[in-house]
């Protein structure tokens, strides 16, 4: 079995990178224990996050419809999204 990573207590993790754990735990996404994970790499967290507020909640479709598509996406994979 692979080894596990520890989630860093939020009181561990670069001041700077907090707002992004607030955020995640007030919208329930990203997952704030994978955040949690991958703030043992500041840059990691930093470019994962731009990403996903980029995709999930920037450009012109309408966040309620992206989360539709994924829903209907998950669905038809069999996900249990």
């Amino acid at each position: 079995m692979a080894p596990r990573v520890s989630p860093l207590e939020p009181a561990a993790i670069d001041p700077t990178l907090r707002p992004y754990l607030e955020r995640a735990e007030a919208r329930g996404a990203p997952n704030a224990l994978l955040l949690r994970v991958m703030a043992h790499d500041p840059s990691s967290l930093r470019i994962f996050y731009e990403a996903w507020e980029a995709a999930f909640y920037g450009g012109k479709v309408d966040h309620a419809l992206k989360e539709l598509m994924r829903v209907r996406m998950a669905l038809l994979r069999g996900c249990r999204y």
